[in-house]
């Protein structure tokens, strides 16, 4: 498995650094007009039907009659490290982003980005949504993290914060990633539901999505719980996650009790050279016009202006902060945390 991993990442980053290759190219011509209120705005969003995908349809056809915005273009890219390389250079102007830790290794030119280097005009506008993560499994004699010893776990392995998660989690159960579980790397979710439909493996780590409601029916599935204290050692090694609870009987596998789980942070992301009243108008029509564009999806319930400042691993726009301000929800220790992010 560790050579198809090592392949498949090999192949990404020769990917990456003919993008950010072509990228450098048009950085100067992308770079003179930023600075202007751009007419046509490119969003980069997840594939489409993904949830960020209906999220940003929603609040996007309201940007065309409140903001300086004429026409909204939504972008899907099928890998979350796709786009951070257009965002630096300007391309693409904004982004509803599933994880914050593709923007941080980009901002930080770490992990995945390290061959491309430092991705500095990176910013962050707002955590919107959360997406349930933990281990789902087919076995009912799993109830805990470590009854996985033995087991056989999907895990999206080029998503570092996952497997950051599972490493801290098993090790404070007494269990060795990779060692005491089988790992099965995947590219996309339809391959693990797949792979424990038809008995290649016994659990997914992984968000929870709809397609899990067709194991639970075939197999039955359940999600193990991740205790609060937990999680928190989790977002102490890796800052971008949040915690959560899956209601009892909500959900595609609808829990008998309610579980404790890890989340993935969801949010916006612009470019540092969108045009900062632009950023601003479109950030003031997402808050304020919320009860227009919540009803695409039941995750969109969470966009409030509480959940916008849990996730502060890159700076801010310039334009968001000023809406941020406006709204009485910047504070000092922002200001002092956006200005140790810009001197990293």
């Amino acid at each position: 498995m560790l050579k198809t991993d090592n392949r498949t990442r090999q192949s990404w980053t020769a990917r990456a650094v003919m993008a950010a290759a072509l990228a450098v190219a048009c950085v100067q011509l992308s770079g003179a007009a930023s600075a202007q209120a751009p007419t046509i705005a490119t969003f980069a969003v997840p594939p489409e039907g993904a949830s960020g995908y209906l999220i940003a349809s929603g609040y996007s056809r309201l940007l065309s009659a409140h903001t300086p915005i004429q026409k909204v273009v939504l972008q899907p890219f099928a890998s979350s490290s796709a786009w951070p390389v257009r965002m630096n250079t300007g391309e693409v102007h904004f982004a509803q982003h599933y994880g914050y830790e593709q923007i941080m290794e980009a901002y930080t030119g770490t992990g995945p980005f390290k061959p491309v280097g430092a991705l500095r005009n990176i910013r962050n506008i707002a955590t919107m949504y959360g997406l349930p993560w933990s281990v789902h499994v087919v076995d009912p004699n799993v109830k805990s993290l470590a009854d996985l010893k033995g087991k056989t776990v999907f895990v999206q392995v080029s998503h570092t914060d996952h497997v950051t998660a599972l490493r801290v989690m098993l090790k404070e159960v007494g269990l060795g990633y990779a060692k005491d579980i089988k790992v099965i790397p995947f590219r996309s979710p339809t391959e693990a539901v797949q792979g424990v439909s038809t008995g290649r493996g016994d659990a997914i780590a992984f968000g929870l999505i709809p397609s899990l409601v067709e194991i639970k029916r075939s197999k039955g599935m359940h999600t193990i719980p991740i205790p609060a204290e937990l999680a928190q050692k989790v977002k102490a090694a890796d800052p971008v996650w949040g915690a959560t609870t899956i209601v009892k009987g909500r959900g595609p596998l609808a829990p008998e009790a309610d579980v404790p789980v890890l989340e993935i942070e969801c949010g916006m992301a612009a470019s540092a050279q969108t045009n900062a009243d632009t950023v601003y108008q479109v950030v003031k029509t997402v808050y304020t016009r919320h009860a227009e564009w919540k009803g695409v999806h039941p995750l969109a319930n969470q966009t409030t202006l509480k959940k916008a400042l849990e996730i502060t691993v890159v700076p801010f726009h310039d334009g968001a902060i000023r809406f941020l301000k406006e709204a009485g929800v910047w504070t000092a220790e922002l200001a002092a945390k956006q200005k140790e992010l810009l001197g990293k």
